[in-house]
């Protein structure tokens, strides 16, 4: 079974910030605003809790600088003096997701009306763009983030009918990990079985390149996502919460 640190280290690696400044196991990453995961700051070690209240601190007003909020991600690795830290100074807890992971075992196979791109091929990107109606600062970050992968991946395309984009998700795979990230389906097209053939021609894909597990994110509210990834075999791991610092009075 897939440890915390195990998953953790592979998130951070299959979406890269543009922007990273590292104190001892924390890290405070910066993307333009762009998602929260590559907006925040990170403790990857649970026994790394020296000095929090000033690290926090520190490592905070960085954000305010780039024009962000201070967002803090809280996992099991979150060291508990961080925790009582984030408490003390009245971090706001604003959004809670879920962690699920499986082993990889046998694949369905790829879909025949699956197309795989490079992550930076502007073919992927636009697909990503039509689905999600990004801004044009989000594109370029998006582009960008993609541009920093230092690990294998790849972005999946499933056309409709008519051609179009029907859903599309990106696969990395990182220390043997197969991460799903950038998960979407046209809305018009949700509840016609494009998420599960997508999920399982990634899955596929992942298990052709070695893979050994998979573990995806989800937002805890979203009960239709986590009824699909735990029919396909994935299983619950752990949650995870973002925390906002107040605004100066």
């Amino acid at each position: 079974m897939l440890t915390p640190h195990e998953i953790e280290a592979a998130t951070l690696a299959a979406w890269p910030s543009i922007e990273t400044v590292a104190d001892g196991s924390w890290q405070a990453r910066f993307a333009s605003g762009y998602t929260k995961r590559a907006n925040s700051i990170h403790c990857m070690d649970p026994a790394d809790g020296a000095d929090s209240a000033a690290r926090l601190e520190r490592l905070a007003n960085l954000y305010p600088q780039r024009h962000l909020p201070a967002v803090f991600r809280v996992t099991p690795l979150t060291s508990q003096p961080l925790l009582d830290a984030l408490d003390a100074q009245n971090w706001r807890i604003f959004e809670s997701s879920l962690v699920l992971s499986m082993p990889m075992a046998r694949t369905d196979g790829i879909d025949g009306a699956a197309q795989f791109y490079a992550p930076t091929d502007p073919v992927f990107i636009d697909a990503q763009d039509r689905l999600n109606g990004f801004s044009p600062t989000e594109r370029e970050t998006l582009t960008a983030i993609l541009g920093r992968l230092a690990v294998p991946a790849i972005g999946i395309v499933i056309t409709a009918d008519d051609g179009t984009p029907g859903a599309s998700l990106l696969c990395v795979q990182a220390n043997g990990i197969a991460i799903f990230l950038c998960v979407i389906t046209d809305g018009k097209l949700r509840g016609q079985g494009f998420g599960r053939r997508m999920m399982a021609t990634g899955l596929s894909w992942a298990a052709e390149n070695g893979a050994r597990a998979a573990a995806l994110q989800v937002l805890a509210t979203n009960a239709p996502a986590i009824s699909l990834y735990l029919g396909m075999g994935f299983a619950y791991r752990y949650p995870y919460h973002y925390r906002l610092r107040p605004e100066p009075q």
